[in-house]
């Protein structure tokens, strides 16, 4: 099961790192009006011997060396889930397991909001080139991934449901506070 984790930590970050998204049917943009269902995991699987669930998340940007005279990242900065690349275990708790999903896809939401935000902050850094784009998202994705496995220890992978509602909260608001650096 530590392998499957870590294998699909190390997918989610070359994907997250890599990734030249156009987005389609198969990738789903993080909205808060929208939760995942079901449906957004292509993969069904039944009686899965190890992690019931995972949301394969591509966080993507299109900043170019012109973009120092932009005035908003925010569309520039995208948080999708992959659909065909996300799998979900038919026979365990369903709600705990989009709960769960869904608290991941929200961390990662921060996550790309911090980037919008560092990019807005730093925008004269891109008239240089963009290495310093690079570097960020590496950042970003290093500081997402931490937060993740933070997340996944004190949750217990979202089975506990009094620390699952703790960080519910905590990222509801650490997304209020950012909610300068959302695409709504």
């Amino acid at each position: 099961m530590k392998q499957l984790y870590l294998i699909s930590i190390f997918s989610l970050l070359l994907n997250i790192a890599f990734s030249q998204t156009n987005p389609g049917e198969n990738y789903i943009s993080w909205s808060p009006a929208r939760k995942l269902t079901i449906d957004d995991f292509v993969i069904k699987t039944a009686d899965l011997k190890t992690n019931p669930s995972f949301a394969h998340f591509s966080l993507s940007y299109e900043v170019n060396g012109f973009d120092f005279m932009t005035k908003n990242f925010n569309k520039k900065v995208h948080n999708y889930v992959i659909k065909s690349a996300s799998w979900i275990d038919t026979t365990y708790n369903i709600p705990q397991i989009l709960q769960y999903q869904q608290t991941l896809w929200d961390i990662c939401e921060v996550y790309t909001r911090r980037f919008r935000r560092e990019l807005k902050n730093n925008k004269k850094k891109i008239a240089f080139g963009v290495d310093f784009v690079k570097n960020l998202n590496a950042q970003i994705m290093t500081d997402f991934s931490k937060r993740r496995i933070e997340y996944d220890a004190q949750t217990k992978f979202g089975s506990d449901s009094i620390k699952q509602i703790e960080w519910e909260v905590r990222i509801q608001k650490e997304l209020d506070e950012l909610k300068d650096f959302s695409i709504e």
